[in-house]
């Protein structure tokens, strides 16, 4: 049986879809932050394309230390549909990125289901979605060896 993966489906417009291209740019944009305080638990990125929000969210990922991160939460708007006062969880196992793909943690997704405050997002809906998406390939960044 084949794994459902979430394509990036707006890097080449919101974000360079070459992986070389992306790589040099996140590269840059981390290395003029400087980092003057103890790792963050917790950071708030935007989740405009790139050529809006790049700095501005390398910001918020330098504050992260990927040696104390056990599992990573992000969080995002729905843009384009109601979720009726419920959130979303992807159906997809791998999110894909032009660096390299994330595993999606299932387990944790069916404890939250059984919550019965999580709706499952169609795959066809969560590609039109860009908020979460736009934080992967800053994650994918930042916990690459």
């Amino acid at each position: 049986m084949s794994s459902v993966v979430r394509r990036a489906s707006h890097a080449g417009s919101w974000y360079s879809s070459d992986r070389t291209k992306l790589n040099n740019q996140l590269q840059k944009w981390l290395s003029e932050v400087t980092v003057d305080r103890q790792p963050a638990r917790a950071i708030i990125s935007p989740h405009a394309g790139y050529d809006y929000s790049g700095p501005c969210a390398a910001f918020a990922y330098k504050q992260i230390d990927p040696r104390h991160i056990k599992r990573i939460f992000v969080l995002g708007p729905a843009h384009y549909m109601s979720l009726r006062g419920k959130c979303a969880l992807s159906t997809a196992e791998f999110f894909e990125t032009p660096l390299y793909s994330l595993s999606i943690g299932r387990d944790v997704y069916r404890d939250l289901e059984k919550t019965g405050e999580f709706v499952s997002l169609a795959l066809d809906k969560d590609e039109e979605e860009h908020s979460i998406e736009m934080q992967m390939p800053y994650i994918a960044k930042m916990m690459e060896g």
